[in-house]
């Protein structure tokens, strides 16, 4: 614990994170930077001198559902009943029933990152389950600016996940049209059987038949109300949101680069330019929209010649082919 408190009054500052150079946004991030560009940044708090400030402790932890606050407004009714229907029959990703490692990052004023549908759903079966992750402690707002330099980092793209659908489906009426949808036609998490989405309405409310259906969606929505839904202003649609992959290793990754202090996310920057990274306009490691290797070391700015030569070939053939 001692050592727990000294690594927290050794970190970054979220009031000194620039919203210039650290946008909300992932599509805006990709209009700053290209993926080389946001490598530096990722890497860049390892060579401003000062380490300590840029580390963003994070560990381990979880909390109850209902502690938990969504930080994406878009959320697909369809997909959380489905997550719902495989945590009350106790099918992946909820092998145990509701709650369980959403592999998200929980921010210390309680958003979630990601995992968004997986919170819901287990809200709607059981509102007192509990969900892990990691939690960072670091606020919302400044981290999904943080972790989407690390997005065009690992995945070398600025497009997020398809967004779509709101909170205000998730009532009595809206749940219970999905349900009874499900019971007709069957749903993934329930092996496409009809039937089994039934066996399950009726495990989770004690009732037996289509009955149990209506009954279902009644209670769902009644769990669902004990959660926050609302969304705090100028977050960003899930299209814009990071994509910290679990499955792919850029989870615990991304902590690792957190709780190391590598990402060069408070000033004194690298190199003394006065931008992240040591990425900026005007001299040393340009911003997107350059086309000059001025700022780059000799062989990085090989690879980098290679690299566009490659491409302009590969163009050249298939034109050719053409």
């Amino acid at each position: 614990m001692e050592n727990w408190r000294r690594f927290l009054n050794e970190k970054a500052d979220p009031n000194k994170i620039s919203s210039k150079d650290f946008p909300m946004k992932l599509s805006n991030v990709g209009d700053l930077y290209s993926p080389e560009q946001a490598k530096h940044i990722a890497q860049g708090g390892l060579k401003d001198g000062n380490p300590e400030d840029d580390k963003i402790p994070a560990q381990a932890g979880g909390a109850q559902v209902t502690d938990l606050k969504p930080s994406q407004s878009s959320m697909n009714i369809k997909k959380a009943v489905a997550f719902a229907i495989a945590a009350i029959l106790k099918k992946e990703p909820f092998a145990n029933g509701p709650g369980g490692d959403l592999g998200a990052i929980i921010t210390n004023d309680s958003h979630i990152m990601d995992g968004h549908h997986r919170w819901i759903a287990s809200g709607m079966v059981d509102p007192t389950s509990s969900v892990k992750g990691y939690i960072v402690e670091f606020p919302a707002k400044e981290l999904i600016a943080v972790l989407n330099i690390l997005t065009l980092h690992f995945t070398k793209s600025d497009k997020g996940k398809p967004g779509g659908g709101s909170f205000k489906d998730f009532n009595e009426r809206g749940i219970n049209a999905v349900l009874q949808q499900y019971a007709k036609e069957g749903v993934w998490s329930a092996g496409d059987d009809p039937a089994m989405v039934i066996k399950a309405c009726e495990v989770f409310t004690g009732q037996q038949g289509k009955h149990a259906v209506a009954t279902a969606a009644k209670k769902m929505a009644q769990n669902v109300s004990q959660l926050t839904l609302s969304v705090p202003s100028g977050f960003p649609q899930r299209e814009d949101m990071p994509i910290i992959s679990a499955k792919k290793g850029h989870l615990k990754l991304a902590i690792k680069l957190l709780n190391s202090g590598a990402i060069d996310v408070n000033p004194k920057y690298a190199g003394d330019s006065g931008e992240p990274g040591g990425v900026h306009p005007s001299g040393g490691i340009y911003r997107k929209g350059s086309k000059s290797d001025v700022g780059f070391d000799s062989d990085e700015a090989e690879t980098h010649r290679k690299m566009r030569n490659l491409e302009e070939s590969k163009k050249y053939r298939k034109r050719r082919k053409k």
